[in-house]
Parts: structure tokens; sequence; C-alpha cells
């Protein structure tokens, strides 16, 4: 199988050069060649590849074209981004990369993840079909690609051996299945066992949003650090503007603008988010879990943590126990 690792300005290569060494311990495991995998784009230029702001760069020459060479598959990277805004116009510089993907044979299978899937839509090649993406680039996708059937609810949605996946690290699932279907289970299990490969999650976890939003903005950042430090109890939009020495119309205003929730909503995403990180991560029954968060009864915080996440405590611990 050939495989064509692709690289453009601005990609995340990280993905590409995991990809590449899961391929290769599949052919040491195999014994057999099963992949032979090249850095491919549009010409054969060299691309210059900065590994986030600030930092160092490193030069990859292409050695197989998109538009000249016949690939059995193709790997398709997200970019940097951290805004929709900052995707659409990204997606719009990279037209003439979109143009060669366009022209791809119908029988060449496309592997695109993270913010990449919205290149691979810009084609026209997802039209009519399910796909799934980075979920914070949901609401842009959905309103840019109307004809595209999204599943962001999913981390990897397979079409044949087609395939589309959520986050940096998409490129693992998608692996991982195309592993299993050309070198078979045996090998699949070896390969995990000798990289020390995590099973990957099947569901996007309903409160990824609030760690994104905590990374990128100083102001979510203190809105986080007091609800958690505050009882579930006590958790008042007074309070909050307050400790930040803002009004509370204020203050309602830009939690509105950065997440098209109530101050009140967030906060209680915020305390509930803190409860499935305990459920994921320790062995605390969940009526403890509930009064170590301050809830005034294990009734209230079952109640709303399945309004919130469609879960029972117990379920939610389960689907996503680590």
């Amino acid at each position: 199988m050939k495989i064509g690792l692709v690289v453009y300005p601005g990609c995340m290569a990280s993905g590409l050069f995991a990809f590449a060494e899961l391929l290769e311990v599949s052919n040491q495991r195999s014994g057999k060649k099963h992949f032979d995998y090249q850095w491919a784009a549009v010409d054969l230029a060299p691309i210059t590849l900065s590994l986030g702001r600030g930092a160092a760069s490193v030069v990859l020459t292409p050695q197989v074209s998109l538009l000249d060479d016949e690939l059995d598959a193709v790997l398709l990277p997200g970019f940097w981004s951290d805004s929709p805004a900052n995707s659409e116009l990204t997606i719009a510089s990279h037209q003439v990369l979109i143009d060669a993907l366009a022209q791809l044979n119908s029988s060449t299978i496309i592997w695109s993840y993270c913010s990449a899937v919205g290149l691979l839509a810009k084609t026209g090649k997802l039209h009519g079909h399910e796909a799934t993406s980075t979920w914070w680039l949901a609401e842009y996708l959905q309103g840019a690609f109307h004809d595209v059937k999204w599943r962001f609810s999913k981390t990897c949605v397979f079409q044949g051996m087609n395939a589309t996946a959520s986050g940096v690290n998409g490129y693992l699932p998608i692996a991982q299945q195309v592993i299993r279907t050309v070198c078979g289970e045996r090998v699949l299990r070896d390969v995990i066992k000798v990289m020390v490969i995590p099973r990957p999650e099947t569901e996007l976890q309903p409160f990824q949003a609030i760690s994104v939003m905590a990374l990128e903005d100083t102001l979510m950042r203190k809105i986080v650090l007091w609800v958690e430090s505050a009882p579930a109890v006590e958790l008042l939009v007074n309070g909050l503007a307050q400790s930040l020495n803002l009004t509370e119309r204020t203050l309602a205003r830009k939690v509105k603008a950065r997440t098209k929730l109530s101050c009140a909503s967030f906060m209680q995403l915020i305390k509930l988010h803190q409860a499935s990180e305990m459920l994921i991560y320790s062995e605390n029954p969940v009526n403890r879990i509930s009064d170590d968060l301050g809830y005034s009864d294990d009734a209230v915080f079952r109640r709303s943590f399945k309004k919130v996440t469609s879960y029972t405590p117990s379920q939610y611990r389960q689907l996503f126990k680590r």
C-alpha cells in the first residue's frame, strides 16, 4: 500500500511522523512490507514547518507529488489554528492544495484529521458522507459545509477505508484501523504492545470545551479557577463578579459572547467538569465526589450530571475511565 504523508505550510507534522512509525513497526511485526510511505505535496519544493508559535522550524522535502504520483492513500494532517475564523482564513489560503486533493482518483483513500477535515470538505469529497472533526470547529464547519453529515460526537468516522478524525491525535484511531484491516488483528495487538498505544476513545467527552477555553482566554481561566475552588452550593453570579471586579451585567455579557451560555449555566458546566475528572481518574464513590464538590445532596448532583451529559455518573465512569 503506497501512502502519501501530506505536508503543506502550517501543517502539524508530528502526527505524520508518528503515523509513519506505526506503519514501520507493522511492517516489521508482519515480516512483510505492507506499507510504503513517502512525504507528499503539491510539488517537490522544500517546505518549512514551524513547531508552534516562536518554536523551532524544520524543513521537509516532499518525495512525491499529489498531482503526478499514483498513491493508494493519503494522510492529511491538521494545521495550526486557534479559532474558527483563523481556520476559515487558513483553508482559503490553501486553494492549490485543495484543488490537488480534489483531483485525486476516486479510488485513492483519503484520511484526514483535526482541522484538515475542513480542507477535505472544501474539495467536495465529503458531500453526502458522514464525517467528524475537532469539536470547536463544529459551528463553522456545519455552516460552511452543510451537505456533509457531521458526527461531532464521534472521534473517528470511517466510510469504507476513507476516514475523518478529531483532535491532533486523530491519526491514531485511523492508524489502528488501517493496520487491523491490512495486517490483521494479531499484528495490531503486537504493535499496540510494542508502542504502548492507548485505547482510542470512540466518543468525545462533553466537557472538552472547558479545558480549551481556559487555555486560550485569560478571563475564562480566572472563572474556571474561581468556580473550581467554590462549593457547588455557593456558585452565585454576584460572588464571581465581585471576585473579578466586574459588574454582573458585564460578566454576563462577556461569558455569553465567549460561550453562548448564561453565566450560571457556564459555572455549572465547570463544576460538572470537575466531577467528570474525578469520575475518570479516581475510585471515589459518586456520593463522595458529590460531597467533595459541595453539592447540597447526591440526588441534585446526579440529576444535573445526567441532564448535561446524557449519562449517569456511573455510566460516564464506565465509558471514559482511564
